[in-house]
């Protein structure tokens, strides 16, 4: 993020907060504000050496400055949800003056950072992705897409699943982009998921330097990519809360250096995305009817190809007065000699994974382990889909 837009994104957060914040704070300058609230939740959007960047549900960027990594900062990632514990002052000058906590509650595809790095559960704690996996399965193995070959073999299968030639395209070349940009993140040839070391800092780091502007292509984005003909919103009058949850997706295609969607695709994205107003109950079954009436209202239809759309379907309730559903995750499957293959981004700056599964039920399990983290008590469980069947 370069300095303008950072700057911006400070006045933005002091001005906000004097006006609305829950708890009254003092004013101890024209160009500060003391801060009584202690609690900020939100998702990632960047980690560097000397400083925290979240936004929370409103679209608000917080930034929180550091000499000493502050607690918590190991075990986390870009595109987890966090709850940051703080006190300290604001200023226009300095982004944040003060001592702050930060723990993981789930992750997202990054989302958007939106979107996806993946929290863990070791010991009853939450760790975030990108240092293991809690799934492990030996039959389970994955690629980075790194070679010619397995490039080769991936496009072959997509094509035969239906999808056009300038789309494998699009996709393949944000592959190597990534790839090429980030080459410590990646590993070559197939490999187990235990294996998986992607350092969220060394890539934060190396990405920010090549691409200042420009964060990355995350899990929703890539699976439209592939996806864009074959998905289709027939309803655009629906009911529709706050699209702050695709802000960073929208951005980035806006920013991406090879720009491929058209904006009857981009209307299409924002309309299949759109987080889904809901209540607060935490029963699942009752969340998962919600999301039926959602597709049904929205027309979505999802065209009869061998390629299908994966999502996992979080509930959203920080702001208690505006609970939603939305895409957090988002993937492509297909069937092949007997196994199922999953093709996902797993976070804007998280690499492309390629996984070979025995079945569907076996891909289900594995992003339980990854996105069904709460630990508030205050949401209801994910829900799967796989096209328009729920789980």
């Amino acid at each position: 993020m370069n300095k303008k837009i950072l700057m911006l994104l400070v006045i933005l957060t002091v001005s906000v907060i004097v006006g609305c914040s829950k708890e009254t704070g003092q004013e101890d300058s024209e160009t500060s504000v003391s801060i009584m609230q202690s609690e900020v939740i939100g998702k990632v959007e960047e980690i560097k050496d000397f400083m925290l960047i979240i936004t929370d549900d409103d679209n608000v960027s917080y930034s929180f400055t550091f000499e000493e990594k502050p607690e918590g900062l190991d075990k986390i990632a870009v595109g987890d949800r966090v709850l940051v514990t703080y006190t300290g002052t604001l200023s226009e000058v300095d982004p944040f003056m003060g001592k702050f906590m930060v723990k993981a509650l789930s992750s997202g595809c990054s989302d958007h950072l939106g979107e996806n790095s993946s929290d863990k559960k070791q010991s009853g704690d939450l760790r975030s992705s990108g240092i293991t996996d809690p799934y492990v399965n030996p039959e389970v193995k994955f690629s980075n897409l790194t070679s010619e070959e397995d490039q080769s073999e991936l496009s072959k299968d997509l094509e035969k699943a239906g999808i056009k030639e300038s789309y494998i395209k699009d996709y393949i070349n944000y592959v190597n982009l990534y790839n090429e940009t980030a080459p410590e993140s990646v590993l070559d040839g197939w490999n187990t998921l235990d294996k998986v070391n992607y350092d969220p800092y060394v890539i934060n780091d190396v990405w920010v330097q090549k691409y200042p502007d420009f964060v990355g292509v995350c899990c929703r984005m890539a699976a439209f990519t592939l996806l864009r003909d074959d998905i289709l919103v027939n309803n655009t009058d629906f009911q529709k809360t706050s699209m702050g949850s695709l802000t960073f997706d929208n951005y980035s295609f806006e920013m991406m250096p090879t720009k491929y969607m058209t904006d009857e695709n981009l209307k299409a994205f924002e309309n299949f995305y759109a987080p889904i107003p809901t209540s607060i109950s935490t029963d699942k079954e009752v969340q998962k009817k919600v999301l039926e009436q959602a597709l049904k209202e929205r027309g979505i239809q999802f065209k009869k190809s061998n390629l299908r759309f994966i999502g996992m379907v979080g509930h959203n309730t920080i702001d208690e007065s505006n609970p939603f559903l939305f895409i957090d995750h988002a993937g492509v499957i297909y069937e092949k000699n007997g196994s199922v293959y999953l093709l996902e981004k797993l976070a804007f700056q998280e690499p492309y994974q390629w996984i070979e599964f025995p079945s569907e039920e076996e891909i289900i399990k594995y992003f339980e382990s990854k996105y069904n983290l709460d630990s508030t008590g205050r949401i209801a469980e994910p829900i799967y889909m796989i096209n328009d069947k729920l789980f």
